[in-house]
């Protein structure tokens, strides 16, 4: 009777139901905390074909860690253990650039004149030699949480979350910046800090679009403090918010960065839409906003709600993405998230519902899609028996 309901106001309300599609979960490895806990960000391939990652906790000094994995074989190597002199929480996924190293940031550690630290930018190569670049000033951004990318000038890019300014119209802590930074001079540039009007607490990655403007999204501030989608260039000029959440259908609070696909942005925002479960949605250079699909929308968070996590394009052109809560089948209390594709006319597939043992819980972080052609992913939780279990690395294999 409740399946009938289900698919009843579904029907009423005109929306793409989501239905079985062919998908086959692998975990790779289960995290045990001695080798890192609290993964929250995609995985990067390198250049030798293994995938790399972080971890927020744990390690030989329970600072976090920075590991890679061979998805052939499922062998997970730490490459390097967070000491107390060099970050804490390593956050944001890692960029392979151009020279052929990883870099990364942590939200905290650093300068002691922030608490627990202002956050850190470090580099480490494929063999795990490691060194830290840049100490974050509550000035530049703190609470680094978004990772980097390299522009075409080779120098990166990336968000604070706070920090910036104190005041920030009435805010304290400072509503967070957009910043460049130069890996030849360890120096920080700030783009822009945050006003609040115009948006604060950015909290995703950066996208640099085909037009060479930087793109990003703040997770609250500006209308209803509902969050916005902004754009400034890599010389800091051309500041425009495009568009802001509150009034929207396009749901509200924003955490993911965005993606680009044709002329138009995809994202995800973790809140409001339907039975405040979030929605995905696009935008575009003009800041029409639209919602591509609201989850959540009969009550039963079938198909996931309150997504935090980057995008991805697939081979076959659909958009995956990860989803913290729900799944199916509604009625099992063990459900944990789901990894769902969803197209660009916005029909859903739910690929996997997560059950916590065996193969993880809550996703929070997006999809890599590896040159063999699968998905590879991460869990913060969940892997074994007894919550809330360290977290797993698994693949996804789907049928295009």
């Amino acid at each position: 009777m409740r399946m009938m309901k289900a698919f009843s106001l579904a029907f009423a309300a005109g929306i793409a139901v989501a239905h079985a599609a062919p998908a086959d979960v692998t975990v790779l490895h289960r995290f045990t905390g001695d080798d890192g806990t609290n993964s929250q960000t995609a995985l990067t391939v390198g250049p030798d074909g293994r995938l790399y990652g972080t971890q927020l906790e744990g390690g030989a000094f329970n600072r976090g860690t920075v590991f890679a994995i061979d998805p052939a074989t499922g062998t997970l190597t730490t490459l390097h253990d967070f000491a107390n002199d060099e970050g804490l929480d390593p956050f944001g996924q890692l960029l392979l650039a151009s020279d052929g190293i990883f870099y990364g940031t942590t939200r905290y550690g650093g300068d002691p004149n922030c608490p627990s630290g202002c956050g850190t930018i470090y580099r480490i190569s494929p063999s795990g030699a490691f060194a830290q670049l840049h100490q974050m000033h509550f000035l530049e951004g703190t609470t680094l949480q978004g990772g980097l990318i390299e522009g075409p000038d080779g120098r990166l890019y990336g968000t604070a979350t706070l920090g910036g300014q104190n005041g920030c119209r009435g805010v304290g802590g400072g509503c967070g910046s957009v910043y460049a930074f130069t890996p030849a001079t360890a120096k920080v540039k700030v783009l822009h800090l945050f006003q609040n009007t115009d948006g604060r607490f950015p909290y995703g990655r950066l996208l640099l679009g085909d037009d060479g403007l930087l793109y990003g999204t703040t997770s609250s501030g500006a209308a209803g403090e509902a969050g916005t989608v902004y754009r400034v260039s890599t010389r800091g000029t051309k500041f425009k918010t495009l568009a802001e959440f509150a009034g929207s259908d396009a749901g509200c609070q924003p955490k993911a960065g965005l993606i680009q696909v044709g002329h138009r942005y995809y994202g995800a925002a973790e809140d409001c839409g339907s039975n405040g479960a979030g929605a995905v949605y696009s935008i575009s250079r003009k800041g029409d906003l639209r919602a591509l699909y609201r989850f959540d929308f009969d009550g039963y968070a079938r198909t996931g709600k309150n997504s935090l996590a980057e995008l991805v394009q697939g081979p076959g052109g659909d958009l995956f993405g990860t989803a913290r809560l729900g799944g199916k089948p509604v009625d099992d209390p063990d459900r944990a998230g789901v990894v769902f594709r969803l197209s660009l006319k916005g029909k859903i597939d739910v690929m996997h519902t997560f059950m916590g043992a065996p193969d993880g819980a809550q996703p929070t972080s997006g999809l890599t899609v590896a040159p063999d052609g699968n998905l590879y992913g991460v869990t913060p939780v969940g892997g074994s028996d007894g919550f809330p279990g360290h977290g797993v690395v698994y693949r996804l294999t789907a049928a295009q």
